[in-house]
């Protein structure tokens, strides 16, 4: 009998010293889940890491009850892609329109009026007018394009329709000169690249 109330108090000790230590360390990283999700200024994120089109992953964000992320800060964009790095490979894919390199898709667009880049928003409307090209940002609105960037380059082969999607380069590209953009700076690529994406969530 003295050894089974041992064998139960050791347990129970041992059970007791699992949850501190799973607290302690949930303490620690209090808005980082195991799946890639995150928190950032009362908003969650996902990273999914599927390869989709532009068009079908702003469906799928819709779909999962957000929207592709909307970078408004230089805070949110130092939270949204340390979380692409922990998260994903640098070497996962390519966008051969991009320069070789990979990337992950942000919800900006100038599908509807090129040259002026929206984000996409909710229920996939093109809202909030960032960035016109020629004119840079409006009313001090937050980008982190590369150098040159948006261009919206044209190739028969790889962007027929030019560049009208957004996304986080993973490296310096062009791949082994990096002159164009830095990692973790934004290009505007083919929407028909397949890459993974960041979904935005607002707070309920």
């Amino acid at each position: 009998m003295k050894q089974f109330i041992l064998k139960t108090m050791l347990y129970a000790v041992a059970v007791l010293a699992l949850t501190v230590n799973f607290a302690a360390c949930k303490k620690d990283k209090p808005n980082e889940g195991n799946d890639g999700s995150f928190e950032h200024g009362g908003h969650k994120y996902l990273i999914v890491k599927e390869k989709k089109t532009w068009t079908n992953a702003a469906a799928d964000a819709v779909n999962r009850g957000g929207y592709l992320a909307e970078i408004g800060s230089a805070a949110e964009q130092t939270a949204v892609y340390a979380a692409i790095v922990k998260n994903v490979s640098s070497t996962y894919t390519q966008a051969p329109d991009g320069g070789g390199v990979a990337y992950v898709w942000i919800g900006a667009t100038d599908k509807d009026q090129e040259g002026s880049w929206f984000w996409n928003g909710a229920n996939g409307s093109s809202t909030n007018l960032f960035w016109q090209t020629g004119a840079g940002a409006g009313n001090s609105a937050y980008s982190n394009w590369g150098a040159g960037e948006p261009d919206n380059f044209t190739d028969d082969e790889v962007s027929p329709n030019g560049q009208d999607y957004a996304a986080i380069g993973l490296e310096a590209w062009p791949k082994g000169n990096g002159s164009l953009g830095s990692a973790g700076q934004w290009n505007d690529i083919s929407g028909s690249n397949l890459l993974y994406y960041v979904v935005e969530i607002e707070a309920e």
